[in-house]
């Protein structure tokens, strides 16, 4: 009897042990104990627990959003050089310019006054502006001509750049037309285009 005891008391114990280990494995599982068969356990691919996978085993999605993150930072940093650059070509023209407080008057009909009139519209530094680069390069002569471009008129334009202005089949020796194609390429940006400043 004394051996039937320690026998069950041996049963028992061993049958606690059992079902504390069930209970711990089954607090920490995530879903509940289904049992499977030998076929099933063998297509099972065991990973590790709290590992994350990507979306694609390749990645190739998370190598394209940064290929996109990193272009769109680069063209953004080259647009902000760009702008930079602008506003120092700007800050450097507008030292250069001597400054010009008021429009001059000349005679009417005279080449300042045509020159004055088609750089109006943009201002007073404008006008000083077209003034300085038409003394430059024609000496105000609307007939002058130089082979070397061959560039033509009161502003010197090539005929492709002269083309390329809103006065374009117009005489490119007519003061009018030459001033103001000179202050429409000024109004654009193009002030550079010009050797004289």
């Amino acid at each position: 009897m004394e051996r039937m005891l320690r026998i069950a008391m041996l049963a028992v114990t061993a049958l606690v042990a059992v079902v504390a280990t069930v209970a711990t494995v089954s607090q920490h599982r995530t879903a509940p104990f289904s049992p499977r068969t030998a076929a099933h356990l063998a297509e099972t691919t065991l990973v590790p627990p709290r590992t994350t996978l990507p979306a694609e085993a390749s990645g190739r999605v998370e190598v394209w959003q940064n290929a996109r993150l990193l272009a769109a930072e680069a063209a953004a940093a080259a647009q902000a050089a760009a702008d930079a650059q602008a506003k120092a070509r700007a800050a450097r023209a507008a030292a250069t310019a001597p400054p010009a407080t008021s429009i001059p008057s000349y005679p009417a009909g005279t080449i300042q006054d045509i020159i004055t009139k088609a750089f109006t519209p943009l201002g007073a530094t404008a006008v000083a502006w077209g003034l300085r680069v038409a003394r430059c390069e024609s000496g105000y002569n609307p007939r002058a001509y130089n082979p070397a471009g061959p560039y033509y008129g009161l502003f010197q334009f090539l005929m492709s750049t002269f083309n390329a202005t809103p006065f374009k089949g117009q005489d490119v020796y007519d003061p009018v037309a030459n001033a103001g194609a000179a202050a429409w390429k000024y109004s654009q940006g193009g002030a550079g285009a010009w050797g004289c400043q």
